[in-house]
Formats: C-alpha cells, sequence, structure tokens
C-alpha cells in the first residue's frame, strides 16, 4: 500500500527504504507469535512488513514475538502492530512515524546498521555534520570536501543533495551527484577533464534540465551546450537552483593541472550565475594538495579553504551509536560501555557503523535465547562489548578499512608506521618532531621522502591530522598517533618494522596505480582491461590495429562492454555497431576528419570461421580511410575459438608496426593491490596474500571472491568456500577449462610437455621453448600463445614458471 512518512523514522528499513509503500500483512484470531511470524515468512519479497494483529498480545506473547522475531534466517523485516500498541499510538502517538517505531521495534528483528564498509548509508543513519552540510548547502559556503575512505564523504554530499531539494517544491532545486570514477578521466589518457561537461550533459538530459539537440552539431562542443543549457534553464524560473556534486574528483583535477582550465570553467558557472547554480568538489588527499598547490589558480576562489571530513566529533558519533540502539529497546549498562566503543572505533562513522551491527547481531542473538522472561529494554553489558570487540571478523574489517586510508598514499603508510614503531619503543604520548619524523621516514624510503622539503613533509602531517591517523601537534611538543587504536589498528611492532622494512618494494606509486587500475563494469566487476590497456585499444587520432587476446579466466567476453563503456563518455569517440564482415570493412575508410572512432569486432560473440578471423585482421592492416585527418582504431576481439587468428597475431606482432596485441592478464602482487585498493576488499596484507594464493592472481576467481564477500560473506570464509571448489574434481575442471589451454590440441601437447620436463622449477624462455619443441612443430608460437593466457609466472629474474594453481588443477581437465 502507498504510504506517507509523517515524522522522522528511526530506522531505513521503515523510512527512507520503503520508498513510498509498506506491505501489510493481516492477522485475524490472534495466532501464537511463532504462528504468526511463519505467516509473515511466507512472503518472499524481503521488503519491510508490518502486520496488523486484530487482538491485543499479551505480555508473554510479546515476549516470545520478541524471541522468535531474531531466531533463524529471517532477513526482512518484521514488525507487529496489535490493538494495545494501536491505542497507545491513537492517544500519545501524535501519528508520528517515531513514536510508533519506537513501541514496535524492540519486537522486531530491524538491524539498521550497515555491516560493510561500502555499503551506502541511509538518511536516518546519518549523523553529525551540521555545520559543513550547512556549509555545501551555502551559496558562499564550502566547494571543496576531502578526507579518507570511508569518513563520510558521500554520505555528507547525498545528504547535503536530499536537504537542498527538499528546501523547494518539486522541479524548483535539481541536485546532480556524479562520481567522477565512473567518467574514467585520468592524466595523460584519451579520456582527459574536458569529458566532465560530456557527463555533466548526459545527467543534466537524463534530469530534463537540458533537452539535446536531436542532431549533434558536427562541431559538438558539450561545455557550451551544458552552459548554454543551464542559463535557459535559469531564465524560466527565477526560484531556480541547482547544486552540482562532484565526488571522486581526484583524478580529475590530476589531469587539469596546472593551467586547472576546467576547473575554472566549473567555477565560472557559478560567477556568472549568481550563485544559482554551486559546484562542489569532494575527494581524497588530492583535493586538499591541489587547493595548496595552486593558490592563484581556481581554487584560490572557490570558497575559502578546503572542508576536511574526518572523525565525528564525541557527541555526535555517541548519538550515531546509541540512538538507533535505543530505538531498538537496547541500552547501554553504564556510559563507560559507550566511550569504550568509540574510542575502539576511533570516532569514525564507518566503524561505528560496523561494530553497531555486529552489536545489534550479538543483542539479537542474546535475546533469541533467553529473552523469554526478560522485558525492554535490553542491557547491553561489558560482556556483549568485549564479545563484539573479540570478533576476528570485524577486527579484520576494522584494520582493512583503517589501512585502506593509510595506502591512499604510500607516504602515508610509512610515517604512520614510523610513528608506530616509536610508540612501541618510547610509549604512545612520545613525540617526534617535523624534522625528526621526516629523518626517520627518509631512512626508511629515501626515494619517497628525498624530494619532499619539511614544508612539504608538513603538509603531509596535516593531511594525515584530517584523516583520522595522527594527533595535531597544536601544543608544539611533537607528533604522534592519535590514539591507542589507531596503533592497534597499525599492528603489532613485528608488523610495523615488517611494513618499514618492505617500504620501499611494497610501496605502490601513484602513477602505477592509475595505470593498473581496471575501470568498474555495472555490475560491480572490474573490467579485463586496464586503464592504460584502454588507453591503447581507443588510441588518439591514430590509425592502428589491437587485437585483444584472452580466455574466460582473464575476462574476455566482457572485453566489448568494457570497451564501448570506457569511450562512451559523451560523444568524443564513435563506436559504431558492427553486425557483418562488409560492415566491419566499411567502417574502417569511412569517418570525419578529427573524429575519435573506434571500430570493433567482437569474435567472441560472433564465432566466425578461421578463414574470416583472418580476413578481418587482414582488412584493418589494409583498408584505411583515404580522407586528410581521418583515422580510426580497429579493434579485434579474439577468444579461445580464434586460435588460428591468435597464432597469426602472436607471429606478425612483431613485425607490423600498426597490429598491437592486447593480452588480458592475470593480477599480480602489485597490482592486485590496486584492485584491493579500488574495491576496498582484501586490503589487509594476510587476506590479500590469501586471495593471491587460492586464485593465482586469475581475474575470474578473484571476482567469485569479491562476489561472496559482497554476498555477505566475510572474507576468510569467502576464500575458504573458494579454495575447497577449486580443490574438488568438478571446480577444477571447470577452471582449466575457463583458462583455455585445453581448447587447443597444440597448446594441450606443449603444456604437457612442459609439465612432464619443467615441473615446478623456474626456467628460461628459452627453456619452455625446449621443453614445447619436444611435443609441437612450432614451439615458438605456441609458448607465445600459452604466454597470453596467462598461465605463467615470470619472477623479477626474469625467470618462468608454470602457475601453480592451473598446474594442480591440470590432471582434473574434462
Amino acid at each position: 500500500m502507498d504510504v506517507t512518512i509523517s515524522g522522522k523514522a528511526l530506522v531505513p528499513a521503515f523510512g527512507s527504504k520503503l520508498g513510498g509503500r509498506l506491505r501489510v500483512l493481516l492477522a485475524w484470531g490472534q495466532p501464537s507469535a511463532q504462528l504468526l511470524l511463519s505467516y509473515a515468512d511466507q512472503d518472499n519479497s524481503g521488503d519491510s512488513l508490518l502486520v496488523a494483529y486484530f487482538g491485543t498480545m499479551s505480555a508473554q506473547s510479546r515476549r516470545e514475538l520478541a524471541q522468535h522475531a531474531v531466531m533463524g534466517n529471517r532477513t526482512a523485516p518484521v514488525v507487529v502492530l496489535d490493538d494495545a500498541a494501536l491505542a497507545y499510538l491513537a492517544a500519545h502517538g501524535n501519528r508520528q512515524i517515531d513514536a510508533t517505531m519506537s513501541v514496535l521495534l524492540p519486537f522486531s528483528n530491524v538491524n539498521p546498521y550497515v555491516s560493510k564498509k561500502r555499503g551506502l548509508v541511509a538518511e536516518e543513519m546519518f549523523y553529525g555534520r551540521d555545520a559543513e552540510r550547512k556549509s555545501v548547502l551555502d551559496p558562499d559556503g564550502t566547494q571543496l570536501l576531502y578526507g579518507g575512505r570511508g569518513l563520510g564523504k558521500s554520505a555528507l554530499l547525498r545528504s547535503a543533495g536530499h536537504l537542498f531539494e527538499t528546501q523547494g517544491v518539486p522541479g524548483e532545486r535539481v541536485v546532480l551527484y556524479l562520481s567522477l570514477d565512473t567518467v574514467g578521466i585520468r592524466a595523460g589518457s584519451a579520456i582527459g577533464p574536458e569529458a566532465i561537461w560530456d557527463a555533466l550533459l548526459r545527467d543534466l538530459a537524463h534530469h530534463g534540465v537540458i533537452t539535446p539537440p536531436r542532431r549533434q552539431p558536427s562541431h559538438n562542443n558539450p561545455h557550451e551546450q551544458v552552459r548554454t543549457g543551464l542559463l535557459r534553464w535559469l531564465a524560466e524560473d527565477s526560484r531556480r537552483r541547482m547544486l552540482i556534486l562532484l565526488d571522486e574528483t581526484d583524478r580529475f583535477f590530476e589531469s587539469d593541472a596546472p593551467e586547472f582550465f576546467q576547473t575554472n570553467r566549473l567555477k565560472e558557472l557559478g560567477l556568472t550565475t549568481d550563485g544559482r547554480i554551486k559546484v562542489v568538489f569532494a575527494g581524497l588527499h588530492s583535493v586538499q594538495r591541489y587547493a595548496k598547490s595552486a593558490r592563484n589558480g581556481p581554487f584560490s576562489h572557490l570558497a575559502q579553504r578546503p572542508t576536511v571530513i574526518g572523525p565525528l566529533r564525541p557527541q555526535w558519533a555517541a548519538n550515531l551509536l546509541t540512538r538507533p540502539l535505543h530505538s531498538l529497546g537496547y541500552r547501554f549498562a553504564d556510559d563507560d560501555l559507550v566511550n569504550r566503543v568509540l574510542g575502539y572505533c576511533s570516532y569514525q562513522p564507518f566503524l561505528l557503523q560496523m561494530f553497531g551491527w555486529r552489536l545489534v547481531a550479538t543483542m539479537h542473538t542474546r535475546r533469541a535465547a533467553d529473552v523469554a522472561n526478560v522485558e525492554p529494554p535490553y542491557v547491553i553489558t561489558y560482556t556483549d562489548v568485549v564479545t563484539v570487540e573479540s570478533d576476528v571478523d570485524l577486527k579484520a574489517d576494522i584494520s582493512a578499512a583503517f589501512h585502506d586510508t593509510l595506502h591512499l598514499d604510500p607516504r602515508y603508510n610509512v610515517i604512520a608506521n614510523v610513528l608506530a614503531h616509536h610508540a612501541h619503543e618510547s610509549g604512545l604520548d612520545a613525540r617526534l618532531s617535523d624534522v625528526e619524523l621526516r629523518e626517520e621516514c627518509l631512512g626508511w624510503w629515501e626515494a619517497g621522502f628525498a624530494t619532499l622539503d619539511v614544508e612539504g613533509f608538513r603538509a603531509y602531517l596535516q593531511e594525515m591530522v584530517g584523516l583520522g591517523v595522527l594527533a595535531p601537534n597544536n601544543d608544539g611538543r611533537g607528533w604522534h598517533l592519535r590514539s591507542p587504536n589507531v596503533l592497534l589498528m597499525i599492528g603489532s611492532k613485528d608488523d610495523v618494522i615488517t611494513q618499514l622494512v618492505g617500504a620501499a618494494t611494497l610501496s605502490v606509486p601513484d602513477e602505477f596505480i592509475a595505470l593498473e587500475t581496471r575501470p568498474e563494469l555495472p555490475d560491480g566487476r572490474r573490467s579485463p582491461l586496464t586503464a592504460a590497456q584502454i588507453d591503447d585499444v581507443l588510441g588518439d587520432h591514430a590509425n592502428q590495429v589491437r587485437v585483444i587476446l584472452g580466455s574466460p579466466a582473464t575476462g574476455i567476453d566482457d572485453v566489448a562492454q568494457a570497451v564501448r563503456l570506457a569511450a562512451d563518455v559523451g560523444n568524443r569517440f564513435t563506436v559504431p555497431a558492427i553486425t557483418s564482415r562488409r560492415q566491419f570493412e566499411e567502417e574502417l575508410v569511412a569517418g570525419q576528419p578529427g573524429q575519435r572512432r573506434v571500430v570493433l569486432t567482437d569474435l567472441v560473440a560472433l564465432a566466425p570461421r578461421d578463414e574470416a578471423c583472418i580476413a578481418a585482421l587482414t582488412a584493418a592492416l589494409e583498408q584505411r580511410p583515404q580522407r586528410p585527418g581521418v583515422t580510426r582504431s580497429a579493434v579485434i576481439i579474439a577468444g579461445l575459438q580464434q586460435m588460428s587468428l591468435w597464432r597469426t597475431v602472436v607471429r606478425q606482432a612483431g613485425h607490423t608496426p600498426a597490429l598491437g596485441a592486447v593480452t588480458l592478464r592475470r593480477y599480480d602482487r602489485k597490482t592486485l593491490s590496486v584492485w584491493a585498493l579500488a574495491s576496498e576488499k582484501f586490503s589487509v596484507q594476510e587476506r590479500l596474500e590469501r586471495l593471491l594464493e587460492v586464485t593465482g592472481g586469475w581475474p575470474i576467481l578473484v571476482e567469485q571472491a569479491a562476489a561472496r564477500v559482497a554476498a555477505g560473506n566475510d572474507e576468510g570464509q569467502a576464500l575458504a568456500a573458494l579454495a575447497d571448489e577449486l580443490a574438488s574434481p568438478a571446480g577444477a575442471a571447470a577452471f582449466v577449462d575457463a583458462v583455455g589451454v585445453a581448447a587447443d590440441e597444440e597448446l594441450v601437447k606443449a603444456f604437457a610437455s612442459m609439465l612432464t620436463l619443467v615441473d615446478s622449477a623456474s626456467v628460461t624462455l628459452a627453456d619452455l621453448v625446449t621443453a614445447a619443441s619436444m611435443a609441437v612443430d612450432d614451439p615458438d608460437t605456441a609458448v607465445a600463445c600459452l604466454q597470453a593466457l596467462g598461465v605463467f609466472d615470470i619472477d623479477a629474474d626474469g625467470k618462468y614458471r608454470l602457475e601453480p594453481l592451473l598446474a594442480r588443477s591440470w590432471p582434473h581437465r574434462a
């Protein structure tokens, strides 16, 4: 049924998540609590459910309801409204949803907290940040927000956007939220900072603010279309306002530096409209860094200094912890327990969310066991808090979330570990001056800090204060970690030494992260192509041919979608739909001067005969546009069924300048670290190592592990289940089939010979060719195809080894 909420909903399940509709179950005959809930369980929608109980439940029935509601695997939120509750609310509830929920939630199974860091925080669970939100809404307020991952930047933007829309009549105030990670802007990429106007044009059209012309002009200028369209929209009604919220802006600023031409254009939207349009930028550390390094650029006019989004203030952190618990009927035995939890979570909202979720789950379990003779409020004891603190999964999640912040910049990690080492040696309150701390950091990682002077180093320290890692040096005595819990999350003395000793080799440079990041696909998985590979495939006003080689294990089935998504930024690239060989050949020579054209044919989907595949490659190499200024990148996607084309490509690629082979790759230790940073999963070093061990870095298996975690499994459990599956004959056979060696008889012979002669030893490429020559006539090509399939590990000395997981699984092949 359609509902309108009056008052403030205490929990998302019966507030913002309803979407204006509530499922209602009518119950006559005064069934028992257990029978009543069995009726509710027959509703498989998973939506929140209100049970209208015609009659009055006894006190004992209510106790049983509270007990049975949290038993079993029930996930759909259920509340029960009987005659007694209805009568009370009619007399005292003032028709407000918060009063209703205060009465009904203590007997429900609702858990309002978010269990994982990446979970979207509902408006009911957004606490604090009042001053920051007010500043975002103020036309003259801040336009720059920065903070670590999970500290609430995105939640703040969404909360501010929701409030902004409610301040006017529908359609009068429009909020545009855009995460620039989805646009793919990156320095040195074919998708530069000007692509932001294509993304804005697309979203403004989606909101009905701008109506794009039916026919795009030949001199397509998305900036001018956005600017003109917005001015026209504002002119139609003087009450109209717009708030443009740009999230994850670090890569945008990096690509727009040092002139900040597009940033200036965005700033001008506000200036030319007298503040009726406001643009807000949010990101990680780069936002503050560029603001400091460009004092005379656009940042000097973007509404003062950047606003840091760090840990919550104590009262707001306490409210986030206690108010939702109160609504569920839970009370802490004393305030010291509240302070203990706040300290454990360092006042950080995402940690409090994860702690709160497990605390509610723990209390639900206790309630299911012994509530039959207990009434709300249910008391949270010291034992309950310690139980949650001792939860291995929570410890790992908190450590992972914290290390995500340290890994924003490898220098952060070294600074934090140097101070942690100092704390282990001399106590948490022992301080180091700017110079002393910098000298110690230089000693551990000279290359990372040599180019950073004292002033630049001090800027890093201030950033880490804002991120909640360091305590502010207000008294001038020096720097130390923010709290004992920060030291606990960094690790033991041995952990710290390991991090510092490996600083020079473990640190991943920003440039490497930018090039090796794999864009996110619509379903949350990662693209099989890295950012660098995408740039190479798309090309830049050049005639080229790229043949993408891969298997299901490395993501070949997702390549066409990944290329189209990367090219689908406004009208910057033209990617014609190819349905036939004739059309492919026509598009190879078509086009207009200045266009960026990608002529893509997916042989995996088309599955043509071998001669047709070779003909497609020949046409791509020989048929070029004749008009001056007309270029195209011809992209051919070839999978396991096109192995004859593979052989042709690996033989020609080194001798044909226009031809390039792009091979889909497995993850290694460093690239898997980049994946973990982007996906915010398996970021604890031990779990990352275990992920690499279990999956071998094969993308198909990495994504399977990530999917298990996204479904609610603990990371350790997800890896254990995946390892068990791969150890089974059926799982091993399916994996070998996905890798693709068994799809070609020549490759089977070559690989089997290598297993026999090389086994697990580290050998040279020449040794592999020699082993293959014992079984096939063209060993060089066979080894090259096996390399393209990703079946070899290569160590720092350039030695080759058969990938262990594939070698173990090989005997079980179908």
